[in-house]
């Protein structure tokens, strides 16, 4: 096969260029998997702290705008949701579950754990699943944060927390008395 003239780069790599390339892209490769799987394993964590400090700010404003009580029930790993100024709830089938209640006086019973939004109009929100929804994530401090028509916490005179912990670390969604959550 002739050469045209002025033709002096043939179309298509040499085996040097290739190997060159292969290399160069193993090396980025082993800098940016480790780096990605590390963000995805954060992510997890991140994002079911958001999501509970969300819900919590949805059940002070619920208890605001409702002008009653709202809480958030949170159980740990084991099932259990301590309840500062109040008797614990216990349900080992509700391990890493939160959800959103309300109810329509100090001396009104709250909603009981096999409740539903459809069947109950004072539950918010269904059964959350921490660690169905979140990979790898569990609930390691439970508890339980109840507001008041003003959205103040009234079951505690300090900030209470519910921690989270996955492969990607551990948050803490604390609540101040006044209602502030924040991720730590």
């Amino acid at each position: 096969m002739q050469r045209k003239r002025g033709d002096r780069h043939p179309h298509g790599l040499t085996v040097i260029e290739l190997t060159i390339a292969v290399s160069i892209l193993g090396i980025l490769s082993a800098i940016a998997i480790p780096q990605l799987v590390g963000g995805i394993q954060r992510s997890g964590v991140d994002g079911a702290s958001r999501r509970l400090a969300e819900d919590i700010r949805l059940a002070q404003s619920s208890a605001i705008t409702r002008g009653l009580q709202a809480r958030i029930l949170a159980f740990d790993a084991t099932g259990a949701a301590p309840y500062p100024g109040g008797t614990a709830v216990s349900d080992a089938t509700k391990a890493n579950y939160y959800r959103l209640e309300i109810r329509t006086g100090a001396t009104a019973a709250w909603p009981t754990l096999s409740d539903t939004p459809a069947s109950n109009s004072n539950v918010l929100t269904a059964w959350q699943d921490l660690a169905g929804q979140y990979r790898g994530v569990t609930v390691t401090t439970g508890n339980t944060l109840l507001f008041n028509s003003q959205g103040f916490l009234v079951n505690s005179a300090v900030t209470l927390s519910i921690g989270l912990q996955g492969s990607g670390g551990t948050k803490t969604v604390a609540t101040s008395i006044i209602g502030k959550a924040t991720i730590q």
